[in-house]
């Protein structure tokens, strides 16, 4: 297949020319071409799929699980899940799991998908201090080495991210155990002082979990877990931009106190992205009112931030509209850094000899095309995909 654009965003910058998929590959690139072309996408511009490696839900579909689904229920959530993430140009994804959909996700991983590609499973908690601005404090479930046993058995080798507070009594011994299983460990949802987190890291924590969201903030004589994150040489930061999780001068502020390489754009969305603005009695696996903003605010009763309603896709046209930096950055942001960074050399940019994701793009950040493996696993003609028994 022979793909043309006059902007695609390969591994050496913007280019005008042809891209040649075979097997699922990108095969070949060049500038000069006068036989057929499969596709044209005239000035539309192509960039490489997206990775996100957090995200909990979309378009009406949950990964948050809950006992009261069956099997067949779960296997429904993953699928459309899957598809509805196509539909905001990620073709790469760790689906950020509830306990009981840990299983079931890597089970689903095994097929075939019309979506997104399952390369692995983030966890985010289930121990986790919920603090930060409007936090209410609820606790946490008995830390127990053998729930991570059975996360790590039912991720069958899959389960790549775990984050966890690691002031909560007993959690050593847990980031010992997945460390030791080839899992990487997250500073998530802590309270932890500057000193204290600083000291946390020693044990291996390597990704700061949607950097600045739920830990304590910076302070001119307190820098708290952000600024302990922010000056760990060892760390690699999670950062929404969908401009509600983190103010645009923050993030600004963040790409100037580390290089580029050290980011890696992250949606937190839920199964409320695409949903329509209103009042919800309940979140896919938890009893609690949710509200839902025109201006893509997912917010509880009392306030709280409650994962995102935007897409990676929403955050790159804020990064490039808004603190202009250029589209060939923010898009290894999005694609090349978790790629790199997890060890998923196949994938992350346009590149001969790898993985042919890729998206191709409207002007205001909204995906035409995007392709998984060399494979259109979403067309804009298909029309907006959302779970149709979400209200139900």
């Amino acid at each position: 297949m022979i793909i043309h654009s006059s902007a695609i965003y390969t591994v050496n910058g913007r280019q005008d020319g042809y891209l040649t998929i075979e097997d699922g590959k990108f095969t070949g690139f060049t500038s000069e071409y006068d036989g057929p072309v499969d596709i044209d996408y005239g000035n539309h511009r192509i960039i490489p799929g997206i990775f996100d490696t957090h995200n909990h839900g979309t378009c009406g579909y949950s990964m948050m699980g809950g006992s009261d689904l069956s099997e067949e229920e779960k296997r429904y959530q993953v699928k459309g899940y899957l598809k509805g993430l196509a539909s905001q140009g990620v073709t790469t994804i760790f689906p950020t799991a509830g306990l009981d959909m840990i299983k079931t996700v890597a089970d689903m991983a095994k097929q075939d998908q019309d979506g997104a590609t399952i390369v692995g499973i983030h966890s985010e908690g289930p121990w986790l201090n919920r603090v930060g601005e409007k936090g209410i404090k609820t606790g946490w479930p008995e830390v127990s080495l053998d729930t991570a046993k059975k996360m790590v058995e039912d991720g069958q080798g899959l389960l790549k991210l775990v984050a966890i507070a690691p002031e909560i009594p007993g959690t050593n011994e847990i980031i010992r155990y997945f460390k030791n299983n080839g899992v990487t460990i997250a500073y998530a949802h802590s309270d932890m002082n500057y000193e204290e987190a600083t000291e946390a890291f020693k044990q291996g924590i390597t990704v700061a979990t949607h950097t600045g969201n739920v830990m304590s903030g910076l302070h001119h004589r307190n820098m708290g877990g952000l600024g302990a994150c922010l000056l760990n040489d060892n760390m690699q930061y999670e950062v929404i931009c969908d401009g509600l999780h983190i103010g645009l001068p923050m993030l600004k502020l963040y790409f100037m106190v580390r290089p580029y390489d050290k980011f890696m754009m992250i949606s937190d969305c839920t199964p409320f992205s695409g949903a329509p603005a209103g009042h919800y009695d309940s979140m896919g696996g938890m009893d609690m009112a949710i509200n839902v903003g025109e201006d893509g605010f997912v917010l509880s009763d009392t306030g709280r931030l409650m994962g995102s309603s935007q897409p990676v896709l929403y955050g790159i046209g804020n990064l490039v509209n808004k603190l202009d930096i250029p589209l060939e950055t923010v898009v290894k942001m999005a694609s090349l850094n978790p790629a790199r960074f997890y060890g998923y050399t196949n994938k992350g940019s346009i590149e001969v000899g790898k993985d042919a994701d890729f998206v191709v793009i409207s002007d205001d950040y909204k995906a035409i095309a995007t392709y998984a493996n060399g494979r259109k696993v979403y067309d804009q003609s298909e029309g907006k995909i959302f779970n149709p028994h979400f209200f139900d």
